[in-house]
């Protein structure tokens, strides 16, 4: 294992500095800028909000390739090299990249419009200084949307062709506006004034479902975590790189022994034929997952995990047609999602499949233990995290504006401003989130020897179950899905079932008819919501929203008025069987909500991921609960 990182060792919260960019040609000068800094100070730490577009179409796939075009000659740079390296989509949403060992954060939209930019929410000024790269001259109120990210003596700088034209427009948003020849400084009270009213209309707009819920974490006190399974220990990692500590309570005697302990687990972004919030997140969190593994292994974890795809096949006429939606809804890139004929996917599997299906050649597999395992070591080596095994907090008490927990032998740990709840399939067990929507599924996962018609295949197959090609000569075969299980041993009836599915998935060969299963499995339980969404985020006040709800029935209440919630006390969990790909952003973005920094998900997707949504969206209706 690598030393812990001293650069995040030294670093404190308030030592970020926030740099923003528009053009396609922005994003090579802000590495060049934070290359220079950073050799002068290493210790620095920088977050870059990129809009790379150079006109404000959603052309994003234009954008990506003129953008890489542009970081090309910059190559020799390790920031640009490290950056060519990365996966990137051509979507127009954020995509969170962390380079340098998490001194450089870069959010980039491939997108450059005021809308794109009200998607995103902004509790407080951030940006110090702006590149101005795109060849357009932007609206008023795009002006404005950038103002509402940026601090009081903000320094925009205008490309030295543009800068007649444009200097007037930011000067009225109250811009400090250069040139590579000329500096010129205004203090205007109106326009900060207005830049405040803009972040404070923005926030109320989000009342319903509420996000920056309390002063911003300054590293001093530690954050309470119960749970360290993906969720835990990913959250854990974020905080870490922000020079949070966190104190982390399981009650297992090892890390990720629960629904995170299987051998192997699919990781691939899971679709629905309608393009929405879901989809949007789940692009995201495949993209943040597959580069937190990558990321972890060069610092010297050790994940088992193995990029070979994963196959999507139908099963029956409804599952065939849906998927063949999913495939034509939006003009994915062969890169991420590819429609493949019955020759192409036999070809793919290494066995016969006989079935058309979606392959996503950048998913596969990983090991849900090690990677969690990993997250927290890593945690650890920052110096900013500790554990505490064989502790069950069974009890969290409000002391004051801070939470006591306590454990099942009586101890009492605390207070904490801050509670993190992501303990898996205790996430309701406690009655400040009894009544949160999420349901228990057990799922039994067969660990099948490699063997004949086995060992052909190459990639992970998913239709009606799952199966993955062999690490360390087993397979995994699932899984069963029970709801509110009474028991959690191995069931004879749940292998047969698990062989059922894979021969029921692919009934035109024969590579499956004769394997031998044994009686080797692992059980978990998950939990599972509606929608399929995670909750990450306040834990609800749901007493007093019934209490409100009961009293007061009109819908502008509910829009001007902050939801219920219960203060410093939240909720990371309900991944359902999809905690690989959803955990690691989650959890990101849950830090950076802690810390008051800049959100990698657009207001729309977080309104989907607030642990209120099932009252919420009834609430603004004006219906009835």
């Amino acid at each position: 294992m690598i030393a812990a990182n001293t650069a995040l060792q030294s670093h404190t919260p308030r030592e970020i500095t926030y740099l923003g960019g528009c053009g396609t040609a922005a994003l090579p000068r802000l590495l060049q800028h934070c290359t220079k800094a950073l050799l002068h100070c290493p210790t620095t730490k920088f977050h870059l909000l990129v809009f790379a577009a150079d006109d404000t179409e959603n052309k994003a796939n234009t954008h990506l390739q003129t953008l890489l075009a542009r970081l090309q000659p910059l190559k020799h740079l390790p920031l640009v090299q490290t950056m060519l390296q990365q996966i990137l989509l051509p979507i127009e949403m954020c995509q969170r990249l962390l380079l340098d060992a998490g001194r450089v954060t870069i959010d980039l939209y491939l997108g450059c419009n005021k809308n794109l930019l009200k998607t995103i929410m902004a509790p407080c000024p951030w940006i110090t200084l702006w590149y101005w790269q795109a060849p357009f001259t932007p609206t008023t109120p795009f002006i404005w949307q950038l103002a509402r990210f940026s601090c009081d003596n903000c320094v925009i700088h205008l490309p030295d062709e543009q800068f007649a034209t444009l200097k007037p427009h930011f000067i009225t948003a109250g811009f400090q506006c250069q040139s590579s020849t000329e500096m010129t400084k205004i203090n205007d009270d109106i326009a900060l004034a207005e830049r405040q009213a803009l972040r404070h209309e923005a926030l109320t707009q989000n009342y319903p479902y509420p996000r920056y819920c309390q002063l911003a974490l300054d590293g001093e006190s530690p954050v309470a975590i119960i749970g360290a399974g993906i969720a835990g220990a990913s959250l854990a990692l974020s905080l870490a790189e922000r020079g949070i500590h966190s104190q982390i309570f399981y009650a297992d005697s090892d890390v990720g022994v629960a629904a995170s302990g299987n051998r192997q687990g699919a990781l691939y972004p899971q679709f629905i034929p309608e393009a929405d919030a879901l989809n949007a997140f789940f692009q995201q969190g495949f993209l943040f997952s597959r580069q937190r593994i990558e990321q972890l292994v060069a610092y010297g974890h050790d994940i088992p995990h193995d990029f070979c795809g994963v196959l999507l096949t139908g099963f029956d006429q409804h599952s065939r047609a849906r998927l063949e939606k999913i495939a034509t809804a939006y003009p994915w890139t062969n890169e991420f999602l590819q429609w493949l004929a019955v020759d192409a996917a036999n070809a793919v599997a290494g066995v016969s499949v006989n079935e058309p299906g979606i392959f996503y050649p950048l998913a596969g597999w990983v090991g849900p233990q090690k990677f969690t395992q990993a997250a927290l070591a890593q945690a650890q080596q920052c110096g900013y995290a500790q554990t505490r095994a064989n502790t069950q907090i069974v009890r969290l008490t409000p002391n004051a504006d801070k939470w006591q927990l306590s454990d099942a032998q009586g101890n009492n740990y605390g207070p904490y401003t801050s509670v993190i709840i992501a303990n898996g399939s205790a996430l309701i067990d406690y009655p400040q989130t009894a009544q949160l929507p999420a349901t228990r599924f057990r799922g039994q996962v067969s660990e099948v020897p490699t063997q004949p018609g086995l060992a052909e295949v190459n990639t992970v197959l998913c239709a009606r179950g799952y199966l993955t090609p062999a690490w360390e000569h087993i397979h995994c075969l699932g899984a069963s899905y029970v709801k509110d299980p009474q028991s959690l041993s191995y069931s004879e009836s749940e292998q047969h079932e698990n062989l059922e599915k894979l021969q029921q998935s692919y009934p035109d060969t024969s590579w499956h008819r004769h394997l031998k299963m044994g009686q080797q499995a692992r059980v978990g339980v998950r939990m599972v919501t509606r929608d399929h969404l995670p909750m990450a985020g306040a834990v609800p006040d749901v007493t007093a929203i019934y209490s409100q709800a009961n009293a007061i029935h009109g819908i502008d209440f509910w829009r001007k008025t902050k939801a219920p919630l219960h203060q410093g006390l939240y909720v990371l969990g309900a991944l359902g069987s999809r905690g690989l790909c959803s955990a690691p952003l989650a959890a990101e973005m849950l830090a950076a909500e802690l810390t008051h920094q800049p959100l990698p998900l657009s207001v729309t997707v977080l309104e989907h991921l607030s642990a209120n949504r099932k009252w919420m969206r009834k609430l603004l209706k004006g219906k009835e609960l």
